[in-house]
C-alpha cells in the first residue's frame, strides 16, 4: 500500500473518531460500524487503484460503495485527507471535483459537473478549499470554487464562486454573512 493511502485513511479515521489515533481492528470496527467511514475507505481505494490504472478494481471499488453505503463517489474525484461524511445517504461526488483537507458533507448533497457550462481552464466540476462544511440536501455544480472555511447551508443550490470565511445559503446561493472566529467569538 502507498504510504500517502495510509496517512490519507488515519486523518479520515481521527475525524471519524474525535482526534483518536487506530490500529487496523479499529479501524475495521469502523469501517463496519459506520457507513460513512466505510464509503471514505472504499473510496480511498478505489481511488488509489484509478490512479495506479487498476479501472477494474477501482470501478468494483466504486459500486460495493454504491451497493452498501448508498452513496456515489467516483474514482475520479480529489478528495484530501479528513474527509467526513456526517450522514452517507444520497451523497453523490462527481468525476473532476476537488475537495480540500478536513471537509465534511452530509446527506443527499450533490457535488458535479455542468457540461453545458466550463471555465477558462477547461473545468466543469467544484473545487472546495480545505474546512469546507457542506448541509443536508445542498448542491454544489459546475466549475464552481468554494473557499476554505466556507460553510454551505443545508439545500442551497451554488452556482457561483463562495469566498472564504463566508457562510451561503439559498436557491441561487447568497452570502449570508462571515464566519464567526470560534475561540474569540468575533467575525474572522
Amino acid at each position: 500500500m502507498n504510504r500517502g493511502l495510509l496517512m490519507s485513511l488515519e486523518q479520515d479515521y481521527q475525524r471519524y473518531s474525535h482526534g483518536s489515533r487506530g490500529n487496523i481492528y479499529r479501524y475495521l470496527y469502523k469501517a463496519m460500524a459506520d457507513a460513512g467511514f466505510r464509503a471514505v475507505v472504499l473510496y480511498r481505494l478505489g481511488y488509489w487503484f484509478y490512479k495506479k490504472g487498476h479501472c477494474f478494481l477501482a470501478g468494483l471499488s466504486q459500486r460495493i460503495m454504491h451497493h452498501t453505503c448508498h452513496c456515489w463517489i467516483s474514482c475520479a474525484a480529489e478528495i484530501g485527507p479528513g474527509f467526513l461524511i456526517a450522514h452517507v445517504g444520497g451523497l453523490v461526488i462527481g468525476a473532476g471535483t476537488r475537495i480540500g483537507a478536513n471537509c465534511d458533507v452530509r446527506h443527499n448533497v450533490t457535488l458535479g459537473g455542468n457540461y453545458h457550462k466550463t471555465d477558462a481552464e477547461g473545468r466543469t466540476s467544484p473545487w472546495l478549499g480545505d474546512c469546507v462544511s457542506i448541509g443536508t440536501g445542498a448542491v454544489i455544480i459546475g466549475p464552481v470554487r468554494v473557499g476554505s472555511n466556507a460553510i454551505i447551508g443545508a439545500n442551497s443550490v451554488v452556482t457561483q464562486d463562495v469566498p472564504e470565511n463566508m457562510i451561503v445559503g439559498g436557491i441561487p446561493a447568497q452570502v449570508i454573512c462571515r464566519r464567526w472566529e470560534e475561540a474569540s467569538g468575533r467575525r474572522l
